[in-house]
């Protein structure tokens, strides 16, 4: 597939990593010349200097015979004017960062056909959904929602005196309706395991199964359900007030929300948008602020100040005070591996998050939604079955389905099953899917149906973003 990105900033520059990863032919137009050279060293993809609102750019970087534009530079308007142009010459799929709400949000004077937009994508909030999840979580790493909330995926962090350690997953009395989908090692080794894998001390599981699942697996995590109420985000700018807001809007106002932001417009600005959330001029890693602020009785901490080392030590600094619950943005995903080798709990990387739900738009399947786990190591696939999928009315164990991919679940008409070896892939079943990134060509071979372009019902889910 021919991709054009346009902008080739941190999610540009992540995208076309991926993307490239994934096989696929890439095309970044950047105006920076700086930026340019910075990506010519480290993207297998071409890399033109220009803008890409302008046509005769984008011809250059092959408009005419692009299937997928992705436009994210750092302003929205020309974001908006490069999916313009590229519906002009019949790109079948665009894609645009768009940050401010006054362009999808209430009526417009443009319709998204008018704006040549099929997929608004907006990171920092997605990212503030994706936190504002696990605050609503309590015991949990991580949390995903599957089949419209139906099925939904935990982990959790096993130490040695949690009842699942040390055990065979045959040996446990995990429930019916879950698995054990997934296990990642301390040493950052990412295994679908079998029956005789054994969960060891200071393993992540990653859990899968219906949505009342936390409540019958809560004995094994041996913790109390501690409830987050006292919040304190640091960083005021889009990740932190979009958080604050989505607390805000919670029907059950159990949380008492702090931000604390060093810039003073920037304080007076979102003070005056948000009702209950306290706002704080000051810096986010001034012990002496921390403590005045009474950061001892912080249930959570959320690090959002848009830099990786502010953010990670404003967490370990927080887990000194005794914070039960950090939760650590990341921007340069160079450094994931070496956020996790500190500690930090919680890791939220808003380009990884763009960066899944522009996979799925490029898989051959009816990809229905998609994450990425452990900064790419595994992905999590929702799929339907087409009628002329190869592993359609066949068995699953039959299906020929490789060693590292794992049926997790399958809907079947509002019915949720925890399969086994002897059940039936049938079509329009939806199938949540654990697989590695290097297992892809046998997903696409196995479960995509004829060739088609982008489903209705994949667009229409997908038209905007949001979680």
């Amino acid at each position: 597939m021919h991709i054009i990105i346009v902008g080739g900033g941190g999610v540009g520059a992540a995208l076309a990593k991926l993307l490239s990863n994934e096989n696929q032919d890439v095309v970044i137009i950047e105006q920076n010349q700086e930026i340019v050279r910075y990506l010519n060293e480290e993207i297998d993809g071409l890399v033109k200097c220009g803008n890409g609102a302008y046509a005769a750019v984008l011809e250059e970087a092959g408009i005419k015979n692009a299937e997928m534009l992705i436009a994210v530079t750092e302003i929205d308007e020309v974001n908006m004017i490069a999916c313009m142009i590229a519906k002009k010459y019949n790109v079948p799929v665009t894609v645009a960062r768009v940050r401010n709400p006054e362009y999808y949000e209430g009526p417009g004077v443009l319709s998204n056909k008018q704006l040549g937009i099929d997929i608004f994508i907006n990171p920092e909030r997605v990212a503030s959904f994706e936190i504002a999840k696990l605050i609503q979580t309590p015991n949990v790493r991580e949390t995903e929602y599957f089949a419209k909330g139906q099925i939904k995926m935990i982990s959790v962090f096993i130490d040695e005196n949690t009842k699942l350690a040390n055990h065979s997953l045959l040996e446990l009395p995990i429930p019916q309706n879950s698995i054990v989908a997934a296990i990642e090692r301390k040493n950052g080794e990412l295994i679908v395991p079998g029956g005789n894998d054994i969960i060891l001390p200071h393993d992540k599981v990653f859990l899968l199964g219906k949505g009342e699942m936390l409540d019958e697996i809560s004995w094994l995590l041996q913790k109390k359900d501690t409830r987050s109420t006292n919040v304190l985000i640091l960083g005021g700018g889009k990740i932190g007030f979009q958080l604050a807001r989505a607390l805000e809007s919670q029907k059950k106002n159990i949380f008492n929300v702090k931000i604390i932001e060093k810039d003073p417009d920037c304080c007076q600005s979102i003070a005056s948008q948000l009702n209950k959330t306290l706002v704080l001029q000051g810096d986010a890693i001034d012990l002496s602020f921390l403590k005045q602020e009474d950061i001892q009785n912080t249930d959570v901490l959320v690090a959002v100040a848009g830099d990786d080392r502010t953010n990670v030590l404003a967490s370990i600094l927080a887990k000194q005070f005794g914070v039960k619950k950090t939760i650590c943005e990341i921007i340069n995903q160079d450094y994931y591996s070496l956020f996790q080798s500190l500690g930090m709990e919680h890791i939220i990387s808003p380009r990884l998050l763009t960066a899944a739900q522009i996979l799925k738009l490029i898989r051959k399947g009816e990809v229905l939604s998609m994450s990425l786990l452990e900064n790419g190591k595994m992905e999590i696939l929702e799929m339907s079955i087409p009628h002329s999928a190869k592993v359609a009315n066949k068995k699953i164990q039959h299906a020929g389905i490789p060693k590292g991919v794992l049926i997790g679940a399958i809907l079947r008409n509002e019915e949720i099953i925890m399969p086994h070896g002897d059940d039936y892939l049938l079509p329009n079943d939806r199938v949540i899917l654990f697989t590695s990134p290097d297992l892809n060509h046998h997903i696409d071979r196995l479960f995509a149906g004829e060739k088609k372009s982008l489903s209705r019902e994949k667009k229409n889910a997908m038209s905007f973003f949001d979680f």
